[in-house]
């Protein structure tokens, strides 16, 4: 499965946040991780990859508490009818979207606060990554 993020990086120039994107992408991806693969889109495949300002109203709005709240009804609904693997995997994701950690669940990530606040302000890029699940 392709997951396509939206890292905010704070960075001196474009340069330096794709290559602060790649790094994050090389942490989050490998042997041991949930994640298989992955690196940054490449300028030309991307309508990303610029300062925040420039696509700030293209970011997807936050809804990370909703979603939350809608695995936490689904786990519920699990819980009930005793599927308690499906409901721990639910809690999961309701817990990883509460706690604003990088997950396929959220399309934007700021890797240098580590959580899903946004920030538009000089010096912040938006940059596209393709991670595989």
């Amino acid at each position: 499965m392709h997951f396509n993020p939206i890292l905010l990086v704070h960075a001196e120039n474009l340069e330096d946040a794709k290559s602060s994107a790649r790094c994050f992408c090389d942490n989050e991806c490998g042997e041991h991780s949930y994640f298989e693969y992955g690196s940054i889109v490449e300028d030309k495949d991307t309508e990303w990859n610029k300062p925040v300002s420039e696509v700030w109203d293209k970011l997807p709005p936050d809804t990370h508490i909703e979603d939350a709240l809608r695995f936490l009804k689904m786990a519920e609904g699990e819980l009930a009818e005793k599927n308690y693997g499906q409901a721990g995997y639910y809690y999961s994701q309701a817990g990883d979207l509460l706690n604003e950690n990088f997950c396929d669940e959220y399309p934007v990530f700021n890797i240098q606060y580590n959580d899903y606040s946004r920030v538009n302000e000089e010096g912040w890029f938006a940059i596209e990554a393709d991670i595989h699940c």
